[in-house]
């Protein structure tokens, strides 16, 4: 063999190493990093996981506060006239939860979903979505009123939202509407204010494109014909057909929660009946 050839196999080895000393680094890099976003992943859920436990927590002692925490089942006849149908027979707390958030502006409670929270209202509607009753930073966040909501719920259609929770809390529970016979068997949600429980029938339940501006997001209107037109549509749209009479002259309150889709929030209007 000449001494040109060793040196074409010698240059050819090198190389080959070098590509296999190369391959091998990349190889190492892709399993460091796919280690990483699994310890990543896992530290993430395990940090949730202690969230909910510790919202959990707090929220049971402000049920405890509130004097929700043995709170029963309401019964909800929807063959009874509107009259006729009980409010929970107990007086939430107000004060004493305000004493502790002044934020605090009602209470909302509908047993057949498990929601059972204090209602916050801050001047900025980004702060109890990741903060609790507390104040406490928390992925779980707090139940809400719309910042431009009036805290008497006078306005035509108040929005309340919250966190569309795994473990349910929150309004978590909210997609179980859509189970054969809950709104009928449950029709009602209540709120509880300085004035005392106000009942609210559910009339329409659907989704809604929060990107857009979707008719279902409208607080207030130019006009009667705004206003009729915006209950006839949420009528139409509704998952289900409920027989609920609704005009212009009534209020209506929404309850919003996110949904797997970024773009789309389920909602649940009531209109007052008491």
């Amino acid at each position: 063999m000449t001494e040109e050839k060793r040196t074409e196999e010698k240059e050819a080895e090198g190389v080959k190493s070098a590509d296999k000393k190369k391959k091998t680094r990349i190889l190492n890099i892709v399993i460091l990093c796919a280690v990483c976003i699994i310890v990543y992943g896992v530290f993430n859920m395990v940090s949730l996981q202690k969230q909910y436990k510790r919202a959990g927590e707090e929220y049971a002692q402000v049920q405890k506060t509130a004097g929700m925490d043995q709170a029963e089942e309401v019964p909800a006849d929807p063959k009874k006239n509107d009259g006729d149908v009980e409010v929970p027979d107990v007086q939430v707390d107000l004060k004493a939860l305000q004493k502790e958030n002044p934020d605090t502006v009602a209470w909302l409670y509908y047993p057949a979903l498990g929601i059972n929270y204090p209602v916050m209202q801050d001047e900025d509607n980004t702060y109890y979505i990741k903060h609790t009753f507390s104040g406490d930073k928390n992925a779980v966040g707090s139940i809400f009123l719309d910042a431009y909501g009036n805290r008497d719920f006078s306005d035509a259609n108040t929005f309340i939202f919250g966190h569309n929770m795994r473990d349910g809390s929150m309004f978590g529970s909210m997609k179980n509407i859509r189970d054969e016979g809950t709104v009928k068997e449950n029709p009602y949600f209540w709120i509880y204010t300085a004035d005392g429980w106000s009942r609210y029938r559910i009339f329409s339940y659907h989704d809604a494109n929060a990107t857009k501006k979707d008719m279902a997001f409208q607080i207030k209107f130019e006009n009667e014909q705004a206003h009729q037109q915006f209950l006839q549509t949420i009528l139409d749209v509704s998952e289900e057909k409920l027989d609920v009479e609704v005009t212009i002259k009534d209020k209506v309150v929404t309850l919003a929660t996110c949904t797997s889709d970024a773009s789309v929030r389920l909602v649940i209007h009531g209109v007052l009946k008491n």
